[in-house]
């Protein structure tokens, strides 16, 4: 199990506030988004620890502060198959100002084309009041799966594929950028070169689980773009070490098909 916590610190309340009060809050209920958790999944029994951090607000802290939150019924993650709570409470101890809340995310459970997310809500509490803003936090999930492609930048025979301009055939370099992101030397794979144009014509693209997307071009001395016909989505056998990736070229009516074979 890995961990993940989400602290932070109180807002600066400038040397002439005044404040009265005891008051028990979610520390990102002030996130508009909610907590974005990305992670990782790298076996299918694998879970990730999330630690939602639960402030008091107050001048003193000399009594114990007990809080019971639920799940809001707008959740779309499924306890026991997305995530579990070891408890539905939480105490703030008596001179302490933040506790936490641990989230058990089951990311083994749940796949790259799911976003569930998680709203906890404060519905009672004992020893101070319940935040009028902050008293509800979301976590929305995202996991992905790790990406090695290359490690280094390393080569690769493609093949270029491009209706009404032939097929064209190059050795090209793959670099990572990390975050499971590759850059392709020639996404063309000659196709340029052929007509007397640079061999550099760089495009960026994303693994996400074996789906290939286009990111960006980035070298390249025309308007390599996303492609703009069916199949969008390339892919990546590893077992084969071999990328199928889609591209265009609207200026020049191009939709490319580009094969690349590990070397």
């Amino acid at each position: 199990m890995t961990s993940m916590s989400m602290t932070a610190c109180f807002d600066d309340q400038g040397a002439d506030a005044t404040f009265s009060g005891d008051y028990v809050e979610f520390e990102d209920g002030r996130l508009p988004n909610g907590v974005n958790a990305t992670l990782v999944r790298a076996s299918s029994e694998q879970t990730d620890l999330i630690e939602l951090q639960v402030n008091r607000v107050s001048t003193s802290a000399n009594d114990e502060i007990s809080v019971t939150f639920e799940v809001d019924p707008s959740s779309t993650a499924v306890s026991g198959v997305h995530y579990t709570l070891a408890s539905n409470s939480v105490s703030v101890p008596a001179n302490e100002f933040v506790a936490t809340v641990p989230v058990t995310i089951l990311t083994g459970n749940i796949e790259p084309s799911e976003a569930p997310s998680l709203k906890l809500k404060m519905i009672s509490s004992t020893g101070a009041e319940i935040s009028t803003n902050y008293s509800e936090v979301e976590i929305n999930i995202q996991v992905v799966c790790p990406s090695d492609i290359s490690v280094a930048t390393d080569t690769w025979m493609a093949t270029c594929v491009a209706p009404g301009y032939g097929t064209f055939t190059a050795t090209v370099k793959v670099t990572p950028l990390g975050a499971g992101q590759y850059v392709i030397s020639d996404v063309s794979a000659g196709l340029y070169a052929g007509f007397g144009y640079s061999t550099t014509q760089e495009a960026i693209y994303a693994d996400n689980c074996g789906a290939l997307s286009f990111v960006a071009r980035r070298q390249a001395e025309f308007g390599i773009s996303a492609p703009t016909v069916d199949p969008t989505v390339g892919s990546f056998d590893a077992s084969t070490e071999t990328m199928v990736v889609y591209w265009s070229d609207p200026t020049n009516e191009i939709n490319g098909t580009t094969t690349l074979v590990k070397q």
